[in-house]
């Protein structure tokens, strides 16, 4: 086997792992996507604070 066959099938494992943790802890997954989302959105929408002009100031 080449390295690239070795890391092919570690990635496989990998993944058929990673969906039954999921399968099994589909709540942790939920709030992790939640969590993910809500800091996406966070930083999509965040605030600019506005510059001070001094020429506008009464």
């Amino acid at each position: 086997m080449t390295f690239l066959d070795i890391l092919r099938t570690l990635f496989e494992i990998s993944l058929v792992v990673g969906l039954v943790w999921c399968i099994f802890h589909e709540d942790r997954l939920v709030a992790l996507e939640e969590k993910l989302f809500a800091r996406i959105r966070r930083k999509r929408l965040r605030v600019v604070s506005q510059r001070q002009h001094t020429s506008f100031n009464v």
